[in-house]
């Protein structure tokens, strides 16, 4: 892979860590503060609102600026945010205000973020090992998505909010400078004009004469609707309907943790050998089937082996969907292609968990919203097998 792009790998997980660990001690600030559930989840709503609001300009960003200078900027911007405000808690209980206020500003950062780490990682690596890299990067994401809960959660319970967010500031510092080391990022050359003619010049590539990039992300937005669904109201589910317990609810989602681990390593090995139009449908397909297979399922490891399976199947479409985004769209663009591609994948998942809340709450049957959560899936594959990505074929890289 080289060292840059460990380097770049070190780094992104490591300030995935510290979003993780602010996500869990804001809200916990919050509601220590307030005892107010409306309260805490305002937090929760404006750490990820500005992924709809900013996504777009920060493929702007990576497109106009060098993609290694906006990593290190983002990273030393969220680690002084965070230091501001661990000093501020540490010297009393700051006002409510102000917490939201950083909340926002801190979640503003991963938006910008985003862009120029996945429009750098070709630049990184080997063409032949784009699809290795992507599954490297998709197994980091969700080893972080199981400790950074746990971490962030730990450091509160230990050493109390003030000590977590100046972790959290650590965290962010120490991955500017793991970023920093690269030397083989390539220089950008800047085109000064007005973002809304960069807009416009991402937005024509997106939905131009070749709709396989739109596909992909139009597949992307429905997947995560199918998969949120579930997703939003799974802990309700196993608690509400099964009566599980906190551990066998761990459990499930060990299972899940080892499924993408799994898919993503499946993704990499196979995307050289088979056509990304077979890996898609097939991976959505299998998804489809475990979710259905959850409808029966009963009891942790049958419930967990069963959302294992939709998460190995996930991990496999994500890295060749990644890497078919990363080969098809040009260096140029592609900070603005998949800044806005990540925008619309994102939106589906306040619908879904918003969907997921008003059927539960209407019908009062999670079994039901299971089965049009696979029949979703289902319909994907199939329509992925008749969608521009047939014609897609990724060449062995030039001698």
């Amino acid at each position: 892979m080289g060292a840059g792009f460990w380097l770049l790998l070190s780094g992104f997980l490591v300030s995935s860590l510290g979003t993780w660990i602010y996500r869990l001690a804001l809200p916990l600030l919050v509601l220590e503060l307030t005892g107010s559930a409306l309260g805490t989840g305002l937090v929760y709503a404006l750490e990820y609102l500005p992924y709809l609001a900013l996504a777009m300009f920060g493929g702007v960003l990576a497109d106009r600026h060098s993609r290694k200078v906006i990593l290190v900027a983002g990273d030393l911007a969220a680690g002084a945010l965070a230091l501001a405000l661990a000093v501020v808690v540490t010297l009393g209980a700051p006002p409510l205000w102000l917490i939201y206020a950083m909340a926002f500003l801190l979640a503003c950062v991963d938006p910008l973020y985003q862009p120029a780490f996945r429009a750098l990682v070709p630049s990184l690596v080997p063409v032949e090992r784009l699809a290795p890299a992507n599954a490297r990067i998709h197994i980091g994401e969700h080893a972080v998505n199981l400790l950074g809960p746990m971490l962030g959660g730990a450091l509160v319970v230990a050493f109390g909010h003030q000590v977590a967010i100046y972790v959290d500031a650590a965290t962010f510092l120490l991955s500017a400078a793991l970023i920093a080391l690269i030397r083989t990022a390539p220089a950008v050359t800047r085109a000064y004009r007005s973002v809304l003619a960069d807009l416009r010049e991402g937005f024509g590539y997106l939905f131009g004469a070749d709709r396989t990039v739109l596909t992909l992300a139009v597949f992307a937005f429905a997947g995560n609707f199918g998969v949120w669904l579930l997703l939003a109201d799974m802990v309700f589910y196993l608690t509400a309907y099964h009566h599980f317990s906190p551990g066998q609810i761990g459990v499930v989602y060990a299972f899940q943790g080892a499924g993408a681990v799994l898919g993503a390593l499946l993704g990499g090995r196979l995307l050289p050998r088979i056509r990304p139009v077979t890996l898609i449908s097939a991976g959505m397909l299998l998804e489809g089937v475990s979710i259905l297979a959850m409808i029966p399922a009963r009891g942790p490891l049958l419930i967990g082996l069963a959302w294992m399976g939709q998460f190995a199947a996930a991990g496999v479409g994500i890295v060749a969907l990644m890497t078919v985004r990363q080969r098809l769209i040009p260096d140029h663009l592609l900070g603005r292609v998949l800044g806005t591609a990540r925008m619309i994948a994102f939106l589906a998942i306040p619908l879904a968990a918003l969907t997921a809340g008003v059927f539960e709450s209407a019908v009062h049957d999670a079994y039901a919203l299971m089965a049009f959560a696979g029949a979703v899936s289902l319909l994907i594959a199939l329509a992925a097998a008749r969608s521009p990505l047939r014609n897609v074929v990724l060449e062995p890289a030039a001698p």
